[in-house]
C-alpha cells in the first residue's frame, strides 16, 4: 500500500496562522503610536531644516531676496511656499504635514543676495496633534540670522 506524501499546508494550520499573527499585530500597534507621533516631528523639523537651507542657497545663487512664506500664519504644519521676490518665482511648495502643529514665531522669514536672514531669526515650536506616551516628543527649531538651524527638545505643554 503507497502513502501520499503530503504537500503544503492545510486549512487549519493556516487559519491557526493567521489568527496568531492577528493576535500579535492587535498588541503591536498601540505600542508604535508613540514612536510615529516622534518621527513625524523629527520629519517636520528636517523639512524646516531643508526649507532654510534650500532659501539660503537659492538666494545666495539668485543674488535676489528669497521668501519663505506660510499658508497660514499660525500654523506652518499647513505647508508653505519658498519663492524669489523679484522678479516673482515660486521655487518649491511645501505640502501639509498631517498630524502636527508647527507654531512659528512669525508667518515668513527671508534671505537676501548674501545668504543672510532680513530679520533677526525665526523660532517654530512643533508638536504633535494628539499626544499619545507618557513623554511626547516636542521639538524647538531656532533660525538663526546666518541660517543656521538648531533643533532642541522641549516639555510638551
Amino acid at each position: 500500500m503507497r502513502t501520499s506524501r503530503s504537500r503544503g499546508f492545510t486549512l487549519i494550520e493556516m487559519l491557526v496562522t493567521l489568527a496568531i499573527f492577528a493576535v500579535l499585530l492587535m498588541i503591536a500597534i498601540p505600542s508604535m503610536r508613540p514612536f510615529l507621533q516622534s518621527q513625524s516631528v523629527k520629519n517636520a523639523s528636517m523639512d524646516i531644516n531643508s526649507t532654510v537651507a534650500l532659501a539660503r542657497s537659492e538666494a545666495i545663487k539668485r543674488n535676489t531676496t528669497v521668501d519663505v512664506t506660510a499658508n497660514s500664519a499660525t500654523d506652518w504644519s499647513r505647508g508653505w511656499v519658498v519663492s524669489q521676490t523679484t522678479p516673482a518665482a515660486t521655487i518649491r511648495k511645501q505640502p501639509a504635514l498631517n498630524n502636527i502643529v508647527i507654531t512659528p514665531s512669525s508667518g515668513s522669514f527671508s534671505f537676501d543676495g548674501n545668504g543672510r536672514m532680513t530679520s533677526t531669526g525665526s523660532t517654530f515650536t512643533i508638536k504633535p496633534l494628539n499626544k499619545t506616551g507618557s513623554q511626547p516628543l516636542c521639538l524647538t527649531v531656532t533660525v538663526g540670522s546666518t541660517g543656521r538651524v538648531e533643533s532642541t527638545k522641549v516639555t510638551c505643554t
